[in-house]
């Protein structure tokens, strides 16, 4: 897919904490799950999304310049969220607010995803993710989805047109079983729900606390910077056995 179009260079650069990647050591029978995050994994992070708003709201731009840009080190409500002083769902609250009160309308969290959605799809949807999805479940593995807030940010009539999400055997919306990501639990219950022991799964995520948890419950957990997803795919591809994208035929 097209790549989407970064902020201007005066903008900030996002915040993306490193994770240290740890060896993995295949489980007996291998590998037989793909688990994904959806937002800034198959779906563009909404961080970029903002940015693109930006572009086609004028009125959005000294909103994003007084909280120092999205999820940046000047931004101090993301960074107090990546310490646990609010939580995912309050962020995005407060930046909805903020964002739908400059263009002179009220925004909830729903209200402000709408509007970003709107973009053509080629600006949101990961092609080379759902490549990843498609060859997965090909191969005969499970392929599920676990999201913390899909339903509650988007609709479940967004979520149910959604030809792309179709293709996962499950999807574990955190959000609707009271379990968010990074709880141990949400990751078991996604496990059993695809059928599956936890070390037979590969994990990705763009949020080191969710990597950090999923590992901690026995999962092969791969971080998904925002900035270029295609690493972390190929990680993906060579611990599940898949042709690598570069060997992929055009």
């Amino acid at each position: 897919m097209p790549p989407v179009t970064e902020p201007a260079a005066t903008e900030p650069a996002a915040t993306e904490p490193a994770v240290t990647e740890p060896a993995v050591t295949e489980p007996a029978g291998g590998f037989r799950g793909l688990l994904l995050d959806i937002g800034g994994v198959v779906h563009a992070t909404g961080i970029h999304l903002v940015a693109r708003l930006a572009e086609a709201e004028p009125a959005v731009r000294p909103v994003l310049e007084r909280i120092g840009g999205i999820a940046t080190d000047r931004d101090e409500l993301w960074q107090a969220m990546l310490a646990g002083q609010v939580t995912e769902r309050q962020y995005w609250a407060q930046r909805a607010a903020e964002l739908g009160a400059a263009v002179g309308q009220t925004w909830d969290t729903r209200a402000m995803i709408g509007r970003l959605y709107q973009l053509p799809q080629r600006d949101w949807l990961r092609a080379d993710m759902v490549d990843l999805m498609t060859e997965a479940k090909a191969a005969g593995l499970r392929v599920g989805a676990l999201t913390n807030d899909m339903t509650d940010f988007h609709g479940p009539d967004w979520v149910d047109a959604q030809e792309h999400l179709k293709q996962f055997d499950v999807i574990i919306d955190a959000g609707l079983i009271g379990v968010l990501k990074p709880d141990p639990r949400a990751f078991r219950h996604a496990a059993a729900e695809l059928g599956l022991p936890v070390e037979q799964i590969v994990f990705l995520d763009d949020m080191p606390p969710n990597v950090a948890g999923a590992r901690r419950v026995g999962m092969t957990a791969v971080r998904v910077p925002w900035e270029d997803p295609g690493p972390a795919i190929d990680t993906a591809r060579d611990l599940l056995g898949l042709p690598s994208r570069a060997a992929r035929p055009s």
